[in-house]
Parts: structure tokens; sequence; C-alpha cells
């Protein structure tokens, strides 16, 4: 028997439309959401752009949202949106110790899981943490697949590391026998057919 969809979390790429989604469907359903902080100023450092961390202050914050994202959920009792999911801030670390912020648009999607040293071993090793508490986390995932251009003035990453991270993510769950849904089109399209998913 299959248990209901309740807890969901959206998953995509940095500007997929993740946010202004669970908005809009809160908004039609009053279903709650749950939603990470910023990853910015190392706890015991200078303030400074996410662009600036160290490694060491990287795994830093990953470890932070994780955590406040965890606490976030937990506060929600019944069924939730998840704006992104446990797994986000591990595939940006992830993708950020393998190919930089900017990587040109040549860079194979190998080179993110080539990437050797102590700070990716221990990504890897948060990692099969990160998405075993995923898994029991979240009853369903949704992917928003990368279909609009950055919008901000200065983009904080490039475009091939939108793609890289994306795969890196939807490569990880199929990896873990995980069904991804996945919702296309402009935003009264995505909200009628997650709000058709959540109601189904």
């Amino acid at each position: 028997m299959t248990r209901p969809v309740q807890r969901t979390a959206v998953v995509g790429a940095y500007g997929a439309g993740k946010t202004t989604l669970i908005r809009a469907v809160g908004a039609a359903t009053g279903l709650p959401s749950a939603h990470g902080t910023p990853m910015r100023d190392p706890v015991g450092s200078v303030p400074k752009p996410l662009e600036e961390a160290t490694e060491p202050e990287l795994v830093q914050l990953v470890v932070r949202r994780l955590t406040e994202r965890v606490l976030a959920e937990a506060a929600q009792p019944g069924a939730f949106l998840s704006d992104g999911s446990l797994l986000h801030e591990w595939v940006y670390a992830t993708v950020r110790l393998a190919v930089g912020l900017h990587p040109r648009a040549d860079i194979p999607y190998e080179a993110v899981r080539k990437v050797e040293g102590p700070y990716q071993e221990v990504l890897d090793h948060l990692g099969r943490e990160i998405l075993h508490r995923a898994l029991a986390g979240y009853d369903a995932f949704v992917h928003l697949p990368v279909e609009f251009p950055l919008g901000d003035p200065v983009p904080p990453i490039s475009e091939p590391f939108r793609a890289l991270s994306d795969r890196l993510l939807l490569d990880t769950l199929e990896q873990a026998g995980v069904t991804v849904h996945t919702i296309t089109g402009p935003p009264d399209e995505r909200l009628a057919a997650l709000t058709a998913l959540l109601t189904a």
C-alpha cells in the first residue's frame, strides 16, 4: 500500500522557480512550507559573500544550513512543501569544490565526480547521511528543470554550474531508486500540475 503524499520536496537548480511555485501552491491550498536560510557568513569569520568562503567554511555552512532545514521541517507536524531539500546545500558545495562557481560550458559532468581531496571526501560522507535522511523525510520529490534564464543583475553562478548541479541532484536521486515527478511549463501550468499531484 502506497503512503499518501504529504511531505513534498520541490527540487531543482538555483533559479528554477522553486520558491515562486511553493508560494503559489501555499496561497492556493493553505499548505505550509519549509525554507532554508541563506548560506553566508561562516561563524567565527568576518562576514563575507558566499563566493569568498573557503573550503572548510563551505563545509561548515552546509552543516549549518542542513541543521536549520531539519528544524524547519520538523516544526511542520503534517503535510508541507520543502523549498529545495536536504540535498541542496550538499549538491551546491560538491559542484563548487569540483568546478568553481563559473565553470566553462565545455566542463564535462564527470569532473564533478572525480575531484579528490580531504574536503571532497568529507562532503562525500556527508552526502550519504544527507541522502539517507532525505529519503526518510520526504514522501515525494518534484523536480523543476532549468527553463528560465537567471534574473539576477549579476548572476552568482553560471548556466553551466546550474546544469551540472541539476544533473548531480537527479543522478543522486535516480541511483537511490527515487521516483521524481518532473513539472514543466509556465508558472500557471506548474501550479496546476503540482496542485493536482498533491490532491491526487
